[in-house]
């Protein structure tokens, strides 16, 4: 129940024409504040004590289902202690004015007087950490999670500091950005942004607040929701100085890990005695040339796990990015059902139309299976029901010769496939801008690239929302008779240490919410890019062990099983890009994760590599892997792959990424930069080949721009001090942010080049 203006912006607090002069009995004095959900006043009640009155506005208080969920956020308000919030007074949700009365709280938001007056310090900030700290432990152990604490929901009264508006954040507030469904971006944990709100998300927020407290701007920047949810995902947080406990606390709390996260009670202990010796140790990565273990807990404590600190060489593995939220998936709370839920069992239920592989790697896959559920000395984790294979394996040529035509990308004539092209993208809103400028030449030019067909990036999101964005993406490209590209990019833990859905059973409802939103029409899908080439367990990323990784197959061979029981839904798994990983190691986890189930894979999506490179190198790898399906301990060495023939039946197809390897590979001259990064934001590079399924190659099924040539790969330095870019000399975008000018340089050096009207 916020008292102040919200962000201190400046609002007209006298009463206006359309303002009520009582509600329910309370004499009204003046605004307080405004929302998308009400307004709030200040008033005064019978017995002449001041009071704060939210009244809904009509259009929400007139929805049933807003009333039956504004009524539960009020009892469970009404749960929580006192002294660390204001208090609910009284409530009336069922006459024709809804409203709630709370006690008033006179005093500043922290926000206002953060901007007023300048950030805290010493014992003033400390014990606004401690007083947030046991308002937090308050409102948990009332069964209530916040959701939406920020600077300008804590109110600095005359008795101490205040936690307001907790348990309303489900409803829409012009604090609240739509893309986040609920919460505000900067103070959102990662596991928040991807639709899970618990305990240790109000704990992530208590450590952005500090930091705003202590520094004055939010500890992931500013800017559009989006940009601020990328960096929340997957960049570190920038801190002021803060030394001692409530420094090391900040930082724990700020760990993209919830489980490492000290709870609010913890906190208050913590700051109580001054130490944090009685917090639950943590699992810190191991030291470099030590990648496959991290530090053991003492014995018999389960301890907590941390990614690693910002300059392990593993946190910023090359050729590492994921630049695209599809803007309109909306992350909420998960739908009820999971993996057991409707949506899965509607896949149960479901006759396969098609297998993708077939023929006489299949049939050579039944022979190994009992070499195939062995533990693979190459790559950690068993690999995933291997009682599947047999079933895959019969009657395999048959459903071979029916599958050319159910994938779209194999139809008849190949020149024929034409690809979907999202509308309003950030190259054409773009292009708009520079025309209104007058800089019409490279309004033109972007606007050519803004026309290419392009994969339409999936993270995030509920079940409903996720549905509903791929419906209305495969519902317009039907009618133009185009195939949608997507990319799914949601599997747990799809960053190495964090990002994506919270856990395997999430990640499988949302799966079936994209093939339930494609249905029976034509589509693309490439899942999880870095999935297999970084995976868990895996010496890239070497955090989780063989249980990790072996969730990481499962929820891969999920996907897949889910989406080609699609009549018309073509499948491909991350193959990597040649050099990286070991080429034996992406075979082995193709394998692993039911490729031999899905169209085949993909290369290059995270690189720069030539076509033809990529080409002849995804040659080699389809042969490999199809060796390797028929036994784990077959060779791939040159001899081995020459000697399978082009033709052979069930030899796995492949995509290759062109979005932005026109020029090729970034060479920078010899020792200019202490550590070239070679990967990130290269310069002079151009968009690639066309989207075409027309390649003249028998395994590659299509060029495609699975990638996009205009979002940052991040704030590299390039081994010097910062914070510029050497090679450009200004510092560059966050990573995953729209940058108009290397959208425009590889417009202008795309192979073959871009034609403008």
């Amino acid at each position: 129940m916020a008292h102040g203006t919200k962000h201190g912006d400046a609002v007209d607090t006298r009463r206006t024409g359309d303002d009520p002069r009582r509600v329910g009995g309370h004499r009204i004095i003046r605004r307080l504040g405004a929302g998308g959900m009400g307004v709030v006043y200040l008033a005064e009640s019978r017995s002449r004590r001041l009071v704060a009155i939210k009244v809904i506005h009509r259009h929400l208080a007139g929805d049933p289902e807003f009333r039956r969920r504004f009524r539960r956020e009020v009892a469970t308000m009404q749960r929580v202690a006192r002294f660390s919030t204001a208090a609910v007074l009284e409530a009336d949700l069922d006459g024709d004015t809804a409203y709630v009365v709370t006690e008033y709280v006179p005093g500043p938001t922290l926000y206002r007087a953060v901007k007023e007056w300048g950030p805290m310090s010493g014992s003033e900030l400390e014990g606004l950490a401690m007083s947030m700290a046991v308002a937090l432990g308050a409102i948990h152990a009332g069964g209530v999670v916040h959701r939406d604490l920020k600077p300008s929901n804590v109110l600095l009264s005359p008795v101490g500091p205040k936690v307001i508006d907790f348990g309303l954040a489900f409803a829409a507030d012009s604090t609240t950005l739509s893309v986040t469904g609920m919460g505000t971006p900067a103070y959102m944990s990662p596991e928040q942004v991807r639709g899970t709100a618990t305990p240790a998300s109000d704990v992530f927020a208590w450590g952005g607040v500090m930091v705003f407290a202590a520094g004055g701007q939010p500890p992931f920047g500013s800017g559009t929701g989006h940009d601020v949810l990328y960096r929340v995902i997957h960049d570190d947080p920038v801190l002021p100085e803060l030394d001692g406990v409530l420094g090391e606390l900040v930082r724990r709390a700020l760990s993209k890990d919830p489980a490492a996260r000290p709870t609010a009670a913890e906190l208050a202990d913590a700051l109580a005695s001054g130490t944090t010796t009685r917090l639950p140790p943590v699992f810190v990565p191991a030291p470099a040339g030590n990648p496959g273990r991290v530090a053991p807990a003492p014995a018999g404590h389960p301890g907590r796990f941390v990614p690693a600190p910002a300059g392990d060489p593993r946190r910023d593995a090359p050729g590492i990015e994921f630049p695209r939220v599809y803007p309109t998936v909306q992350p909420t709370a998960p739908e009820p059902g999971g993996a057991t839920g409707p949506g899965r069992r509607r896949r149960r239920r479901a006759t396969s139309k098609r297998w993708a592989w077939g023929g006489a790697a299949l049939a050579l896959v039944t022979a190994g299976v009992v070499l195939i559920s062995q533990a693979n000395p190459l790559l950690p984790g068993p690999p995933v029901r291997p009682s599947v294979i047999p079933a895959v394996a019969e009657d395999a040529g048959t459903r071979w010769r029916k599958l050319p035509g159910e994938n779209p990308l194999r139809r008849s004539p190949a020149g024929d496939v034409r690809f979907y092209v999202q509308p309003d993208t950030e190259a054409a809103r773009q292009a708009r801008t520079w025309s209104a400028q007058g800089r019409t030449a490279d309004a033109a030019l972007i606007r050519t690239l803004s026309e290419v067909p392009q994969a339409m990036w999936l993270a995030g999101g509920s079940p409903a929302d996720v549905s509903r964005t791929v419906r209305e993406a495969v519902t317009q490209a039907d009618r133009q008779q185009t195939v949608p590209v997507f990319v799914t990019n949601n599997i747990p833990g799809r960053d190495c240490w964090n990002g994506g859905a919270p856990d395997a059973g999430s990640y499988r409802a949302w799966i079936d919410a994209v093939a339930e939103g494609i249905g029976s029409r034509p589509a693309v899908v490439a899942l999880e890019p870095s999935g297999l080439a970084r995976m868990p367990g895996s010496p890239e990323c070497p955090q989780g062990g063989e249980a990790a990784a072996t969730q990481r197959y499962g929820d891969l061979s999920y996907a897949v099983e889910a989406l080609t029981r699609l009549a018309r839904t073509a499948v491909y798994l991350d193959g990597g890009l040649a050099g990286w990983p070991a080429f034996t190691q992406v075979a082995d986890r193709l394998v692993n994760a039911g490729a031999v189930r899905a169209d085949g894979f993909y290369v290059n999506v995270v690189g720069y590599r030539p076509t033809e490179g990529s080409l002849a190198y995804a040659s080699k790898l389809s042969r490999c892997v199809y060796l390797r399906a028929a036994a784990r301990t077959a060779s791939c060495a040159d001899s081995a792959l020459a000697a399978v023939p082009d033709d052979a039946p069930g030899l796995p197809h492949f995509i290759v990424d062109t979005s932005r390897n026109g020029t090729g590979e970034w060479q920078p001259p010899a020792g200019r930069f202490p550590v070239p990064d070679e990967w990130c934001n290269p310069p002079g590079r151009g968009a690639g080949a066309r989207p075409t399924a027309d390649t003249g190659s028998p395994l590659a099924d299509a060029l495609l721009w699975l990638n996009s040539p205009g979002f940052s790969n991040g704030q590299c330095t390039r081994g010097t001090s910062g914070p510029a870019d050497p090679a450009y000399g200004i510092v560059t975008p966050a990573a995953g942010q729209w940058w108009p000018d290397q959208a425009l340089e590889r417009a202008r050096n795309a192979v073959p080049p871009l034609t403008t009207p």
